[in-house]
């Protein structure tokens, strides 16, 4: 665990075979929100690590991109420590999440809305990352100016801990046929990536990009 820029909190797992790194990250905000549920064993993880960073306090959200194991995995360990847990995701992926044995509340989001509680100002973005190119979420705060990136901006290496700087435009214009296969549905998410301007991508896999 640790805090990869200020009151973001990044918890990894390397798997050198791979050369892949995998996050969460919780924003200790209040409320306070975890980025990527994880696998059932990294939301065990990382559970005492969660409440020594939050106290008494609870963990009101946790934002799920897709549904892949490593996002949306661990969602039923963490109701299990925090009953009042809200998942935030795409309607696809809020009808699918009970599969992972979740049974606690769920707010699905579209792409272009805004969530507001709190310290916490939420837009999401949508990603077109599930089966089909149906649409996965992605998650810029825009108070702390903090994206979550889910599998989009993927680098393979050893990236506990590590950031790179980036130039967030050239990051855009970069994003791979292998991300977004499909060219208008590419075009479209590049679009609305550049309509904002995050100061810091948290990845889901790799390096964090520092745009400062």
């Amino acid at each position: 665990m640790k805090e990869i820029t200020k009151d973001l909190y990044q918890f990894s797992m390397f798997i050198p075979p791979l050369d892949f790194t995998i996050h969460q990250y919780l924003l200790a905000k209040e409320p306070a929100i975890l980025f990527a549920a994880g696998t059932a064993r990294q939301a065990r993880a990382i559970l005492p690590e969660l409440k020594e960073i939050l106290g008494s306090r609870p963990l009101k959200y946790v934002f799920v991109s897709h549904m892949e194991s490593d996002e949306a995995g661990g969602v039923f360990v963490l109701q299990q420590a925090y009953p009042n847990l809200i998942v935030l995701a795409s309607p696809l992926t809020a009808r699918e999440l009970p599969g992972y044995g979740y049974t606690g509340k769920i707010l699905p989001q579209k792409g272009g809305a805004v969530l507001k509680d709190g310290g916490l100002q939420l837009q999401f973005i949508d990603y077109p990352s599930e089966v089909h190119l149906q649409n996965g979420l992605l998650c810029y705060e825009k108070n702390s100016g903090i994206l979550y990136s889910a599998d989009l901006f993927l680098r393979f290496g050893n990236g506990v801990g590590k950031t790179m700087e980036a130039d967030w435009q050239e990051e855009v214009k970069a994003i791979p046929a292998e991300r977004v296969p499909e060219t208008q549905a590419r075009a479209v998410l590049q679009h609305d990536l550049l309509e904002i301007q995050p100061k810091f991508v948290a990845v889901g896999h790799g390096f964090c990009l520092d745009l400062r």
